[in-house]
């Protein structure tokens, strides 16, 4: 052994021990209670109701093959799918002994364990099997992070590149970074359910790649059409018939101030155009309706407008005149200033915060 080994948390997560013979389970315990986490159970079907609720912090299941209403490779059946990294060790006599290997060659079973036991070999696998355990999951935990991070770097390409769609069209467009900004924090803002961001942990690349350029083909079209409009009061007008179009329903228009117009509508169709933007959703009407309303915002933007999103029940977005003092930056700098440098935004694009 290592002379290191009693440096490991051997009790990070749990072993839970499967057997229908009060004794065996009172002698696993004895043998092995201080070292390890025992959790036990006398059965297969008790196991797997044990095993439901604590699946987050077991790492190795160890469980006898012949027991009263469920064999252990039967149990270890049910939870192999869901639950392939669990380390699961069979245990059973020499009369089992096929159908132990079998278990094993099928993949489903680290090791078999015969009776009576060799406690010192019994030991020294339930140590293997829990720094196996171990070692994956912070190999997962590494690679879930790493993938993380390419997804803010995926997300952070493709919110410049729609800030460029201008440059790149050669349509004059002043702040347009500050619009997809704009449209991305007053998405998150929205209520959202059920997006699974599964895709953006583990993407395929070149279905993205090709999506961004769609996308980005049907912003350019849009804001040539949107910015044939002029003043600000006409494409605050135009944006409220993208949102309408997109899904707002009622949509109302009312001055609160004399450089401010409310938006307000029952419904908030905003999280969802964010979802289609980002690649969470492949719905094409989605999506054009999405690049429709960024391609609207984008125009506000231009003429000199500030949006809003306001806290309250639907969609309310407060369109007002800019009062900051405008500068002369040359194309694309300010896409950099807006996105490239924002981990909040994009952060907040992944919801994770």
């Amino acid at each position: 052994m290592s002379q290191n080994i009693d440096d490991y948390d051997y009790q990070r997560f749990s072993i839970l021990f499967v057997d229908d013979e009060a004794n065996t389970r009172k002698y696993f315990r004895r043998l092995f209670g201080e070292k390890f986490r025992i959790i036990e159970a006398s059965d297969g079907v008790e196991a797997l109701k044990v095993f439901r609720e604590n699946a987050s912090e077991i790492g190795i299941i160890v469980t006898d093959q012949r027991m009263p209403n469920e064999t252990g490779v039967g149990f270890l059946s049910k939870i192999a799918k869901d639950h392939p990294d669990v380390i699961k060790i069979l245990s059973t006599a020499y009369s089992d002994i096929d159908a132990a290997i079998g278990s094993v060659n099928q993949g489903g079973i680290f090791r078999y364990i015969t009776k009576p036991w060799d406690i010192p070999q019994l030991e020294i696998t339930l140590r293997r099997a829990m720094e196996f355990f171990t070692v994956k999951r912070e190999r997962d935990a590494l690679l879930g992070a790493k993938m993380q991070a390419m997804g803010n770097v995926l997300l952070s390409n493709r919110l410049v590149a729609f800030a460029l769609v201008p440059v790149c069209a050669r349509v004059g467009c002043a702040r347009a970074a500050e619009a997809v900004a704009v449209f991305v924090q007053a998405g998150v803002a929205g209520k959202r359910t059920g997006e699974d961001d599964s895709d953006l942990r583990s993407p395929d690349w070149s279905r993205h790649h090709a999506r961004q350029l769609v996308l980005a083909a049907a912003l350019e079209r849009g804001l040539v059409e949107v910015m044939e409009t002029q003043g600000l009061a006409d494409r605050a007008s135009a944006l409220i018939g993208a949102l309408t179009a997109a899904g707002a329903t009622a949509m109302a228009s009312e001055t609160t101030s004399p450089s401010t117009t409310r938006l307000s509508s029952a419904a908030d169709p905003l999280p969802a155009l964010l979802d289609a933007v980002l690649g969470r959703s492949d719905d094409e009407a989605l999506a054009q309706s999405a690049v429709r309303v960024l391609a609207a915002l984008m125009a506000v933007y231009d003429a000199g407008g500030v949006v809003r999103r306001v806290r309250g029940k639907g969609l309310i977005l407060d369109v007002s005149i800019s009062t900051a003092p405008v500068k002369d930056s040359p194309p694309g700098a300010e896409a950099v200033k807006w996105l490239v440098d924002d981990d909040m935004l994009v952060s907040a694009a992944l919801g994770l915060i």
